[in-house]
């Protein structure tokens, strides 16, 4: 996540902006704090700011032992991010899986879409899963599955197989799985919805379901200018979160600085029971 599919990845909110971690209730008042906050771009400097939301999703290579114990300290339940279908520039084990990618991610320069049927990466992601297990995560923030939509859909080359990039993602579902932390998928809407067709046991290992961009569209990812999603986007992504709130926690991810849409959002969540982060940047800073 730090990034967006769509091709047509839970602050509080007052009217003034998103940086709140209070809750409105109808009656006006802020009160109990929103069940989760989104910190993909904050780092260990950040902890006293995130600390008191009940479930966070961090980058945890960018939090020190200090931060990470004030966060267990302080009760939150720590999702770590792990993009299981893509491989970043600067993470350190780059040049050891950089041959098994097989096109750039559009949007996110320093990012590209891994070959996930490889047994090599397979073995990398549940090592990963694993190491973030011993440093604190309690679940996994689950990123990327939308490379069987990109070999899908949009790859050109004859390189890389879709049944095999599907059996790769259902392969990887289940060794995270195995870990026994919680999980919690970010998109993957193609992915989520074969599993669903064919009825696949799988789908009930997911225990919560985040989805960036049902209200709200990123328009310029550099300069952070927003606007609101497209009808038809929408109305698609909104089915997709009426399957899968069956399956746990369903988050709306929102990126937008207008105040209207902010209000808009919290009200159909408030209305049907989702959870909500609203951002008004890219990076997810706090």
């Amino acid at each position: 996540m730090k990034k967006l599919l769509f091709l047509i990845p839970l602050l509080a909110l007052s009217l003034s902006g998103c940086n709140s971690s209070k809750k409105k209730t109808s009656k006006g008042e802020y009160t109990a704090p929103l069940k989760y906050g989104v910190f993909l771009g904050c780092d260990s400097s950040s902890v006293n700011k995130i600390k008191n939301y009940p479930n966070v999703a961090i980058d945890l290579d960018s939090f020190n032992t200090n931060a990470i114990s004030t966060l267990k300290q302080s009760d939150c339940f720590i999702y770590a991010y792990l993009s299981v279908g893509s491989l970043e520039k600067y993470r350190s084990y780059y040049e050891t899986y950089k041959d098994l990618t097989f096109m750039d991610y559009e949007n996110w320069p320093d990012e590209r879409w891994v070959d996930v049927s490889n047994s090599f990466w397979q073995e990398h992601i549940l090592s990963e899963a694993n190491r973030l297990k011993d440093l604190g995560a309690d679940g996994i923030f689950m990123d990327n599955f939308d490379v069987y939509y990109i070999v899908s859909e949009v790859y050109q080359g004859s390189d890389i197989n879709k049944e095999d990039i599907y059996q790769g993602c259902l392969k990887m579902l289940n060794d995270l799985s195995s870990t026994g932390m919680k999980l919690m998928i970010n998109s993957g809407t193609d992915f989520l919805e074969r599993m669903k067709d064919e009825n696949r046991p799988e789908l009930s290992k997911i225990k919560a379901y985040a989805q960036e961009c049902i209200f709200s569209k990123i328009d310029d990812y550099e300069n952070n200018v927003f606007s609101r999603q497209i009808a038809k986007e929408k109305e698609y992504l909104i089915s997709v979160v009426k399957f899968m709130r069956y399956y746990g926690d369903v988050l709306f991810i929102e990126y937008t600085k207008n105040n209207t849409l902010k209000k808009e959002i919290q009200e159909y969540c408030d209305e049907y029971n989702y959870h909500y982060y609203i951002s008004e940047t890219v990076d997810l800073k706090i």
